[in-house]
């Protein structure tokens, strides 16, 4: 009978180790009109309004639900992905993975700099490489001349075309 209780207690220390673990981890800001968090899932459900600050990265959406265990972000309607090297992304729904350092954007995917505009059906992001990758139906404006195109590489920082497909 002995042995139950020192399971139970084996197993609370575990989960609250798990828990400092988590806590003392950089985590994001988050921000919304409401919001639940599920401490088994680690996950954070936001609707309305909803603001996600990590690092030098902004998320906004109506919907959203944020892992703090993993760093994932999985947001959806209006959403806007802004950082401090200037990217400005737009679409229907965001899926970030933290520590991959990646970004992906579906549904109506929407990339804006002075002299440039890239939509498509998705795109994805790297910090790391500060490259964008779109695909699906791609139209690029460069200076007021358009483009239809299937795939479009480009660096972000640089504001090099890598490919055009």
């Amino acid at each position: 009978m002995t042995r139950k209780p020192c399971r139970t207690f084996f197993l609370l220390i575990l989960f609250l180790l798990a828990l400092s673990s988590v806590a003392f981890a950089e985590r994001p800001a988050i921000s919304s009109d409401r919001q639940t968090f599920d401490i088994f899932t680690m996950r954070y459900r936001l609707d309305g309004n909803v603001t996600v600050r990590y690092a030098d990265r902004v998320i906004t959406a109506d919907h959203a639900q944020v892992s703090v265990a993993t760093l994932e972000v999985w947001a959806q309607d209006n959403i806007a992905l802004e950082d401090s090297s200037g990217i400005h992304f737009t679409g229907d729904d965001l899926y970030v993975e933290g520590p991959a350092h990646r970004a992906t954007i579906h549904g109506h995917a929407d990339f804006r700099r002075e002299g440039l505009r890239v939509t498509s059906d998705s795109a994805t992001f790297s910090w790391d490489t500060k490259i964008a990758e779109f695909t699906g139906d791609v139209k690029r404006t460069l200076n007021g001349k358009e483009k239809r195109l299937s795939r479009f590489l480009y660096n972000v920082v640089t504001g090099e075309i890598l490919a055009e497909e």
